[in-house]
């Protein structure tokens, strides 16, 4: 294992906030103060004893800018080696207020039943450990967008640690002490395929990260993991014929991790007449002087923006006043000429869900601005664009998000996310009995209407 010198360790460190400090998209959002910050994470950051927390110290400081697409990256020898990457012999995912088991190892699975729900850990409630103990080293502005790393980083851990944990299952509370395992010592059940999907479907196309389907009403289902495919949309324009025959459309971006939002555009500008406004966003503008000017205006030191507002119209002040706190923005909309081989004129509903992330929800915002789609599910994550990413000399890496979405139409989605027209969670009683309850409504939404 190498090891980390301290002048290493400040480095690494200061590089982040220097980075942060002149990059960084949404200044006028956190309240915290960067300097001061950095001080205190310097002498956490030289104490960590190994590598493995020097990184959860650069984390828990990236951390507090409470932002999606800006963080910390482990080297990639650390998350491979079981002595700092264990895990826990369960499973666990969050629905809609509960945590609950959907997964053991062989050994545990008759001592931890599927879909047991956690209620304790160490004797504190659930949910509680968790904020004490995973947000403060993960993005966690959004609590329902962040409980899958939430949990990821609560089953993840040293080799050989353990968790008290309290379940409860069909009306039975017991406790069992978890120890996190080698993952390669680790034999997983297989379980079933939870979703009950009886109707029958012709494959249309289907690629790593994308499917498209006919259901035998002649309601197509078009699926997108994420945008990363370059290939995709040409993949789907080629079946565009046979897209032509359906009489209604779903489209499933539930769980969309992002990627290229110009694919995004291109799958959008299907159900779209001609050219259209995709993405809209914001950067900063740094004019040094204007920092230098600023720093002597007295005027300009103790007040709020709205102040600032009220008692100066000219560009000079703003400049001098926003440029020292690196909130000056400049904002564009990205203007998208329509290649798609036509228009799909039926109806449409999206499914959407809290881990609907970045280009995913750019899809989401165009589909809102230019069609007249029927939006189920839950809110998106509200974590949206153009993040810089550098690498560090110690093996891992982080970014800053640069570059900031809003919605075209007004709605505030930053650490919100894009609201559903309506609203339909998964619930661990839907999961339980196979059911997708937003799907069900997508159809019979769509069936009402054609």
């Amino acid at each position: 294992m190498r090891t980390l010198t301290d002048e290493l360790k400040i480095y690494e460190l200061s590089t982040i906030w220097k980075e942060a400090e002149y990059n960084f998209a949404f200044w006028d959002k956190v309240d915290i103060n960067w300097d001061e910050e950095y001080k205190k994470a310097l002498p956490r950051v030289l104490a960590a004893k190994d590598i493995y927390d020097y990184y959860q110290e650069l984390m828990r400081f990236v951390s507090m800018l409470c932002d999606g697409h800006t963080g910390v990256t482990m080297p990639m020898d650390i998350m491979q080696d079981a002595q700092y990457y264990s895990m826990l012999p369960v499973l666990l995912f969050g629905f809609e207020g509960k945590i609950a088991v959907i997964n053991t190892t062989e050994e545990y699975k008759d001592i931890v039943p599927l879909y047991s729900v956690l209620k304790k850990i160490n004797g504190t409630d659930a949910a509680e450990y968790i904020k004490d103990n995973c947000y403060p080293y993960i993005w966690h502005a959004n609590e329902a967008a962040c409980s899958f790393s939430a949990l990821s980083e609560l089953i993840l851990g040293r080799v050989g640690s353990t968790l008290d944990m309290t379940f409860e299952h069909e009306g039975r509370t017991f406790e069992e002490t978890l120890t996190r395992e080698a993952p390669a010592q680790m034999k997983w059940c297989s379980i079933d395929q939870p979703f009950k999907d009886d109707i029958s479907k012709e494959l249309i196309a289907q690629g790593g990260t994308f499917k498209a389907e006919m259901r035998e009403d002649r309601i197509a289902v078009l699926k997108f993991t994420s945008f990363d495919d370059n290939n995709m949309p040409e993949e789907i324009y080629t079946h565009f014929d046979r897209l032509k025959e359906a009489k209604a459309f779903i489209i499933d971006v539930r769980g969309n991790t992002g990627g290229n939002s110009d694919n995004a555009d291109k799958i959008a500008a299907m159900f779209i007449d001609g050219d259209f406004d995709s993405c809209g966003a914001e950067e900063q503008i740094y004019e040094p002087a204007h920092k230098a000017w600023g720093i002597y205006r007295d005027d300009l030191k103790d007040i709020t923006p709205g102040e600032l507002e009220e008692r100066y119209s000219d560009e000079g002040s703003i400049k001098d006043y926003k440029m020292c706190r690196h909130i000056y923005y400049k904002r564009d909309i990205t203007k998208k000429e329509n290649h798609a081989p036509g228009r799909l004129k039926a109806p449409i509903a999206v499914l959407m869900n809290e881990y609907t992330f970045s280009a995913g929800e750019d899809f989401i915002d165009v589909m809102k601005a230019h069609t007249d789609a029927v939006f189920i599910g839950t809110n998106t994550a509200g974590s949206s664009g153009q993040p810089l990413q550098i690498s560090l000399e110690s093996g891992g890496s982080f970014r800053i998000c640069t570059r900031r979405c809003f919605a075209q139409n007004g709605e505030e989605i930053y650490n919100k996310g894009f609201s559903p027209d309506i609203k339909i969670a998964q619930t661990l009683e839907s999961y339980t009995a196979g059911l997708d309850k937003a799907m069900e409504k997508a159809v019979n939404i769509l069936k009402e209407k054609t």
